[in-house]
């Protein structure tokens, strides 16, 4: 007998700019790939599961990175947690805020802070920037959640 393999609505994103930290007030090229796994559908508004990569282009590293995506009426927060080299385990944390004043901007910027141990330890900016009228085309999918974090299954 075959079981029924559950599939949910996945999102594909990858967001890049930069990413400083306060002691050395260095703009480091920071980038961002991760596949959010819309497991609870009968909540879309709390925090969705993602897992991906975030590349640091400087110094030709990838590193894997889990979090978790909330999406709300306002913008979109982002949570990532990953271990950055020279530094220890992160939290970037930081949510876009929507504008009609600045409607592409809002929609694809998002401020985030640096974080280590809940202490504020750098600033990061990343934007979205594929075209934004082919996003749903691009970035949205079914597949289970093995399908959905199968990239970030084995390493890099």
């Amino acid at each position: 007998m075959s079981s029924l393999i559950k599939k949910s609505l996945v999102m594909k994103e990858t967001m890049s700019g930069w990413i400083e930290m306060n002691e050395t007030r260095h703009h480091e090229p920071f980038e961002f790939s991760i596949h959010i796994y819309f497991a609870n559908k009968t909540r879309p508004l709390s925090p969705q599961p993602f897992k991906g990569v975030v590349r640091l282009s400087e110094r030709n590293i990838e590193i894997p990175v889990e979090g978790e995506l909330t999406l709300k009426p306002t913008g979109p927060r982002y949570e990532l947690d990953f271990d950055l080299p020279g530094i220890g385990l992160v939290r970037v944390a930081g949510e876009k805020t929507y504008s009609l004043f600045e409607l592409k901007e809002s929609l694809t910027t998002c401020p985030l802070t640096v974080y280590r141990k809940g202490e504020a330890i750098g600033y990061a900016e990343v934007a979205y920037r594929e075209s934004l009228l082919s996003f749903p085309f691009k970035a949205l999918r079914l597949e289970s959640e093995q399908e959905a974090f199968a990239p970030f299954a084995h390493g890099f």
